[in-house]
């Protein structure tokens, strides 16, 4: 029954239109809220809970998903969730703490390879704001870091729509590959 629960949330989440924000400013779905939280009724476990602090952020609730990735902040995923829901919240320093808590994580690796083929296959000869960026270059040759990435996304607030549209992308490839390994453990 769970497995069902937590698939029609996803579901739901899925049909978003636009990737999660960059900063978010309020929740997607307010709905959705109830039914994140009604997943308590499986148990605290490590995994349960990762599972909803991760739904949280999915659905924008960042205080919420922050309640849930402090109780799960001794593991490497959800050092990793509370890494970028602080990201999302613009306290970069606290961000950085929990990235470098979970900097060997295994998906770190995957997501290293996933933005730099995305970029390959999307950023080419592209003139916008962020092309000169030597971080951001360095994604695009398999050098994405989660830590760099905080950097790159500081200089949003000076960036044109496709400069923000870009770095929104490669935060949802970063969430995708962390939620697939997360409801991965799930299963486990």
């Amino acid at each position: 029954m769970m497995k069902s629960d937590i698939t029609a949330i996803i579901e739901i989440l899925d049909q978003r239109t636009e990737p999660v924000s960059l900063f978010p400013s309020k929740t997607w779905n307010p709905s959705l809220k109830p039914r994140i939280e009604a997943l308590n009724e499986w148990g605290s476990s490590t995994e349960i809970i990762t599972i909803i602090a991760a739904l949280h952020l999915r659905n924008e609730s960042l205080s919420l998903s922050h309640s849930y990735a402090q109780q799960i902040e001794h593991d490497m995923t959800g050092a990793y969730w509370h890494g970028i829901m602080h990201r999302m919240e613009s306290d970069y320093s606290n961000a950085r703490y929990w990235f470098w808590q979970a900097s060997r994580h295994p998906v770190m690796q995957q997501v290293q390879q996933r933005v730099s083929e995305w970029l390959q296959q999307h950023w080419r000869g592209q003139v916008n704001e962020l092309r000169s960026n030597t971080i951001l270059q360095s994604f695009q040759h398999g050098g994405w870091s989660s830590e760099q990435f905080i950097e790159v996304v500081k200089l949003s607030s000076t960036l044109d729509d496709e400069s923000k549209q870009l770095l929104t992308m490669i935060q949802a490839i970063e969430m995708d590959a962390l939620f697939q390994y997360s409801l991965e453990a799930l299963s486990t």
